[in-house]
C-alpha cells in the first residue's frame, strides 16, 4: 500500500485536538468509564502517527473501531433513542474522527463538531459557571478554525492570530444578545421536559439513617434560594423548611409513607401569621419541594400530601421557581384516621428495650401528654447529651445505643430518638426532614445543604381522631445556637482543608452573581419575552410581527458589526495633518482647486494663491510653519501648532473678504 502522509501541520493538529479535549472534558463524569482511556489512546496514537509520518489506517479498521465503540455505548447506556445515548454517540464519534483527520476537509468537520459537542453540555445545566466553559471552548474551537484556514505563522501560539480570533468572537456578541432577547422562545425545551431529563444534586433524601444528614453538613453548596415579599425575612428560629416526612421505622432507617390523597388548603388563619415568598430550588433529582411550616396551599406545579409535604409530579432536574405562602406557626390543626394513628404508634417491639423500660417508668408517674413531652426534653437538656457532627457509629439497637451509651449525635439522632420515645408513650409522632435557617445574602435568603435538619412532629389528640400537629425540635434542647443562629455557629473545627471563613464568604459572594444570572438569564421564559415585546409595542406574536423582529435584529446587529469595523479601519490623522485638512476644506466648494495625495502642501498653496491673491502672505507663512513643524526636530510643536491655527484663521478671514468683494 502506498504511503499517504498527513497534509496537516503539527500545529494544526495540536489546536484541533485541544478543541476536542475542551469540548469533551466537562462531560467526562457522565460518560462510560471506558471513554477516557479510549480518548487518551486515540490522541496518543494520532500524534505518534503525525510525528512518524504514518499513513491513515485502512477504512475497514476504522469502521471496526467505530462499530466497537457503538457497541460499548449501547452496552453501557442501553438500546434506544434518548438524549443520553445521542450525546454519548456524538462525543464518541467526534473523538474517533481524529483517527482519520489527515486532510483539510476532515479537520474542518472535526472543528465544526466541537461546536455541537460544546452546546450539548447546556442540555443538562445552564449554570453561570458553564459560561466560562462556553467562552473558553468557543475561543479554542474558533482559533483552531483560524489556524486551519490561515496558516501563516509557524509559532504554536501566535498572539496576533489570537487577537484576531478574539475580535471575531467579539463581533458575535451583539448577535447573541439580541437573538437571546428577541428570538421566539419555545414553551418547553427541544429535548423534552426538563423535569424528565437533566441532572441534580440529591441533598435531602427520602430516607434517614444515623449519619445520613450529618454528611450534608460538610456540603456548603446551595440547596435553594428564597426571596421574601418586601424582604421581610422571619427570625432564624422560625425558618423550618419542610421536606420529606418520614413515618415508617424498621429499627434503623426511617422512610416515607405513600399517600393516595392530598391535603386541602388552609382557609382559616390570622393574616399577621402569613408570609409570602418565592423559592428558587436547585435540581435535586427528587419529587419533593420545600416550604416553611405550614404551607397554605400548593403552587400550581405541585400538590400537598396529607402530611403537609410539597410534592412535584415530575422529578426536579433543573432549576425550579415557585411562589408559596406559609402560616408561621408551630402547630396545625387536623384529623388523624385510625389507620394513620396505628402507623404513627408503630415501632419494633423487640428492640431498644432499655428505652421502653424508661418510658414505662415515666408513664407510671404520669400519663399526661404534656408531662411526657416535657420530661423527654428536660432529659436532653439536663443530662450530658452533646450535639456533634462527628458522632460515633451506632450498632445494634441504635436508639438505646444513642440514649444510654454515646449520648453524642447530630439532629437526626435526636429527632429519631425523640419520635420513638413518643411512640413508646402512646403519642403519635413522625420525623420531618428538611432545612433549618438560612443566610441573608443581600436581597435573598441562601439555604445551603449544610443547613439540613431533622425534627419531630407529634399529634396532640383533643378529641377522638381530632387535634393538632405540634412541631418539636429536640435539638434545640441540646444546642439552641443551632436553631437560633444557624449551622455555622456550631462549627468548632474545620470540616475539610478548604473550610476557612474567607472561603465560605467567597462562595456566598459568588452565589449573588449566580442568583442574578438565574433571575435574568435562566429564567427568561416565554412570559418574560412577551412582556418585553409588549414594552416595545408588539402585543401579538404573529408571523408578520416575528418576521419584522428578526429583520430588525439582522439590521441592528449588522450596523453594530459594521460600526466597529469602520471605526478601527478608518484613516487616522495626527494633529499636523488635521490642520492641513482644515486648510483644504476652506476651499472645498471651489472645483478648480484639488488637493491630491500625490501633490504636497506647497503645490496646493500655489494654486490657492493664483485663485485668491489676497491670501498670499498668510498662506506662505502657513506653509513655512507647516514645513518647519513637519520636518524640524528643534522646534516647539505646541507653539508652532498655535501659530498655524492663527494663520489658518487669518486665511479664512481673507477668503471671506475676497468672496465678499466678488459678490
Amino acid at each position: 500500500m502506498a504511503r499517504v502522509y498527513s497534509q496537516l501541520s503539527i500545529k494544526q493538529l495540536f489546536w484541533i485536538t485541544l478543541a476536542v479535549v475542551l469540548a469533551v472534558s466537562p462531560q467526562l463524569y457522565r460518560l462510560p468509564l471506558w471513554f477516557f482511556p479510549m480518548m487518551v489512546m486515540v490522541i496518543g496514537y494520532r500524534f505518534y502517527a503525525q510525528l512518524n509520518h504514518l499513513p491513515k489506517a485502512w477504512n475497514a479498521v476504522l469502521m471496526f473501531i467505530a462499530l466497537a465503540a457503538l457497541t460499548l455505548v449501547i452496552y453501557s447506556q442501553g438500546f434506544g433513542l434518548s438524549r443520553e445515548i445521542s450525546v454519548t454517540i456524538l462525543i464518541t464519534m467526534t473523538v474517533l474522527k481524529l483517527l482519520e483527520t489527515y486532510v483539510m476537509r476532515d479537520a474542518l468537520l472535526v472543528v465544526m463538531l466541537c461546536y455541537f459537542v460544546t452546546m450539548t453540555r447546556f442540555l443538562y445545566s445552564q449554570d453561570l459557571t458553564l459560561i466560562f466553559y462556553l467562552l473558553g471552548s468557543a475561543f479554542v474551537t474558533t482559533h483552531a478554525l483560524s489556524v486551519l484556514n490561515h496558516e501563516k505563522s509557524t509559532r504554536w501560539v501566535d498572539w496576533k492570530q489570537i487577537k484576531q480570533t478574539m475580535a471575531s468572537l467579539g463581533l458575535a456578541v451583539p448577535f447573541a444578545v439580541l437573538f437571546f432577547l428577541f428570538f421566539p422562545r419555545l414553551g418547553s425545551p427541544i429535548w423534552g421536559s426538563p423535569d424528565i431529563f437533566g441532572e441534580g444534586k440529591t441533598g435531602i433524601s427520602d430516607t434517614m439513617s444515623p449519619g445520613s444528614i450529618v454528611e450534608l453538613f460538610m456540603d456548603d453548596s446551595p440547596a435553594f434560594r428564597v426571596t421574601f415579599e418586601d424582604n421581610k425575612i422571619p427570625a432564624n428560629e422560625q425558618l423550618y423548611w419542610r421536606g420529606p416526612v418520614l413515618w415508617n421505622f424498621d429499627g434503623r432507617t426511617w422512610s416515607l409513607q405513600r399517600h393516595r390523597n392530598i391535603r386541602p388548603a388552609i382557609n382559616s388563619f390570622e393574616q399577621q401569621d402569613v408570609v409570602h415568598y418565592q423559592v428558587e430550588l436547585e435540581a435535586t433529582g427528587q419529587n419533593y419541594m420545600f416550604g416553611l411550616d405550614y404551607v397554605l396551599s400548593a403552587p400550581s406545579t405541585a400538590f400537598l400530601l396529607p402530611d403537609s409535604m410539597l410534592y412535584s409530579p415530575t422529578k426536579i432536574n433543573q432549576l425550579k421557581h415557585y411562589d408559596v405562602s406559609s402560616l408561621m406557626v408551630d402547630r396545625l390543626y387536623g384529623n388523624l384516621s385510625p389507620f394513620e394513628k396505628d402507623l404513627l404508634l408503630d415501632f419494633p417491639a423487640d428492640q431498644n428495650l432499655r428505652t421502653q423500660t424508661m418510658i414505662s417508668e415515666w408513664l407510671n408517674e404520669s400519663k399526661q401528654v404534656d408531662d411526657i413531652i416535657n420530661r423527654a426534653l428536660r432529659w436532653f437538656n439536663e443530662d450530658p447529651f452533646f450535639y456533634s457532627y462527628t458522632p460515633p457509629a451506632l450498632e445494634g439497637d441504635v436508639i438505646d445505643a444513642f440514649l444510654f451509651d454515646s449520648m453524642r449525635g447530630f439532629c437526626e439522632h435526636y429527632a429519631s430518638s425523640f419520635t420513638i420515645m413518643m411512640r413508646m408513650a402512646g403519642i403519635p409522632a413522625r420525623v420531618v426532614t428538611g432545612y433549618q435557617g438560612g443566610i441573608d445574602n443581600g436581597g435573598y435568603l441562601l439555604v445551603k445543604q449544610s443547613d439540613a435538619h431533622a425534627w419531630s412532629e407529634v399529634f396532640i389528640e383533643q378529641q377522638p381522631g381530632k387535634g393538632y400537629w405540634l412541631r418539636i425540635d429536640p435539638t434545640s434542647m441540646v444546642a439552641p445556637e443551632r436553631v437560633e443562629q444557624g449551622a455555622r455557629q456550631i462549627m468548632d473545627e474545620k470540616r475539610s482543608f478548604l473550610d476557612y471563613e474567607w472561603m465560605i464568604n467567597l462562595q456566598e459572594s459568588l452565589d449573588k452573581y449566580r442568583f442574578q444570572w438565574n433571575q435574568w438569564v435562566r429564567n427568561f421564559n416565554t412570559s418574560k419575552q412577551d412582556a418585553l415585546f409588549r414594552s416595545i409595542g408588539i402585543k401579538h406574536r404573529d408571523g408578520s410581527s416575528l418576521a419584522l423582529i428578526l429583520a430588525g435584529i439582522l439590521l441592528i446587529t449588522g450596523l453594530l458589526t459594521l460600526l466597529p469595523l469602520w471605526w478601527f479601519r478608518r484613516q487616522r490623522y495626527h494633529a499636523l495633518q488635521k490642520t492641513y485638512l482644515k486648510l483644504t476644506r476652506l476651499v472645498r466648494r471651489d472645483r478648480t482647486l484639488y488637493a491630491s495625495r500625490e501633490q504636497g502642501i506647497e503645490h496646493f498653496a500655489e494654486q490657492m494663491i493664483q485663485q485668491y491673491p489676497a491670501c498670499e502672505p498668510h498662506l506662505r507663512q502657513f506653509v513655512r510653519l507647516y514645513l518647519n513643524a513637519r520636518y524640524s526636530r528643534r522646534v516647539n510643536q505646541e507653539s508652532l501648532m498655535s501659530h498655524l491655527n492663527r494663520q489658518l484663521t487669518r486665511i479664512r478671514e481673507s477668503l471671506h473678504q475676497s468672496k465678499s468683494k466678488v459678490r
